[in-house]
């Protein structure tokens, strides 16, 4: 658990895996409303934060913490591992509501991400980023992370992910 100046990154609860579509339907039209059609959001959405998704993806090893200003949870990460050779852990889902955005709250919690990896032994940590996404590509190369490949993936319902594939030496 990191507590910050009143921001605290703490494991969800099993009974909070539902809080985290929540935050996702609050977060996502911010971040892809220029970048996705809003029928790709909610198809992505589904796809990705359906609870017994949630719950599997749990149960392989993804850890999901939520980031709370007091105990309010404003945004959310996922991360868990990737590769074992050569030993890597994927942040999955790094999100914030925009109104937290300029504070640094996001980079800190890519360095909590970070911590976890280091001290679980993984030597990288990588990351998808759409490539499009100028904000969040900014904040990765300010901490450190350098595209590795590009790839455009079927994700279904004739969606694409067309992302960035991001990652840090640790």
């Amino acid at each position: 658990m990191l507590n910050l100046n009143g921001i605290s990154i703490r494991p969800a609860a099993d009974s909070e895996l539902p809080l985290i579509k929540e935050l996702a339907r609050r977060i996502w039209p911010e971040t892809y409303g220029k970048i996705l059609t809003p029928a790709q959001i909610d198809y992505m959405i589904e796809m990705m934060y359906a609870l017994p998704v949630l719950q599997r993806e749990r149960g392989e090893g993804i850890s999901f913490d939520l980031i709370c200003d007091g105990d309010r949870p404003v945004g959310f990460l996922s991360y868990g591992p990737y590769r074992k050779e050569p030993p890597t852990m994927k942040l999955h889902k790094l999100y914030l509501d925009f109104s937290y955005h300029g504070r640094g709250i996001g980079s800190n919690a890519l360095q909590y991400a970070i911590d976890v990896a280091r001290k679980q032994g993984y030597r990288f940590l990588r990351l998808n980023v759409n490539k499009e996404n100028e904000n969040a590509l900014r904040a990765y190369r300010r901490n450190g992370l350098q595209q590795v490949e590009a790839v455009k993936i079927d994700i279904g319902g004739g969606f694409f992910m067309d992302d960035f594939v991001m990652e840090i030496a640790l």
